[in-house]
């Protein structure tokens, strides 16, 4: 054997090794979203609601969701342009410069009053009433109806902090306040734990449900973990049953 030639089982063991290693990367996803939205997206847990949909139907698909960077809504539109992530959390339904996923989950956002106040409140129209309190940029993203009730309302103002609308409403300084459902029962738990004082409230279910999409630069990337998205949805589909 020549001495400059290697053996047949090194050979065999670098194209092993180095094939592997192309599928390990392949088999790795990067994500990014714009912020912690509890009980939705963990930001230090790493998990949540959505979240954990997201990495399950990955895992179904064959692949492993090796980081989540969490950023601002335009850099990480602009992160998935310059395929600097494979996909983009909450992607925007109407977003030209991906390939929408289908919905992942629902978010419902309800109105939310005190039960003793006994407030009607059927429609977004009815809002003009009273004094509002919602989530930061809700005009933005509950539609014009919503806008043009806020402009007519008592008082209307946004926050960021999102645990301030309720402690505003159990106070009676706001008359209704505006955010996920889901959120507000994540909310209203941590004030019971903290023995802060809460009150039984009445939902008024008057938006409709917002789907929240993946966004992905790779239509086939896209297409399985749509598979692996129907195999989380049927699997719950037959606990339910």
């Amino acid at each position: 054997m020549n001495k400059h030639t290697k053996p047949n089982w090194i050979i065999a063991f670098i194209a092993f090794y180095f094939s592997y290693m192309g599928f390990s990367q392949a088999q790795t996803i990067t994500l990014a979203t714009s912020k912690s939205i509890p009980p939705y997206i963990i930001k230090e847990q790493q998990s949540g609601i959505q979240l954990d949909i997201i990495k399950q139907a990955f895992s179904n698909a064959g692949y492993q969701v090796k980081q989540v960077i969490f950023t601002s809504n335009l850099r990480a539109e602009r992160m998935l342009q310059q395929n600097a992530v494979d996909a983009i959390v909450n992607a925007p339904n109407n977003g030209s410069h991906a390939y929408l996923s289908e919905p992942v989950i629902f978010y419902q956002n309800v109105a939310i009053s005190l039960s003793a106040r006994q407030l009607s409140i059927q429609s977004i129209d009815d809002l003009t009433k009273f004094r509002l309190m919602a989530f930061q940029n809700a005009k933005k993203y509950l539609g014009e109806q919503f806008s043009t009730a806020t402009e007519q309302a008592k008082f209307y103002t946004e926050v960021a902090n999102q645990s301030a609308q309720l402690e505003r409403l159990y106070r009676g300084q706001v008359d209704v306040i505006v955010l996920d459902k889901r959120i507000f029962h994540y909310l209203n738990q941590k004030l019971i734990d903290k023995q802060r004082p809460t009150a039984p409230v009445t939902t008024h279910s008057i938006f409709p449900e917002s789907p929240r999409l993946l966004g992905f630069h790779d239509p086939q990337i896209r297409d399985q973990f749509n598979a692996g998205l129907k195999q989380v949805s049927d699997k719950n589909a037959k606990r339910s049953e």
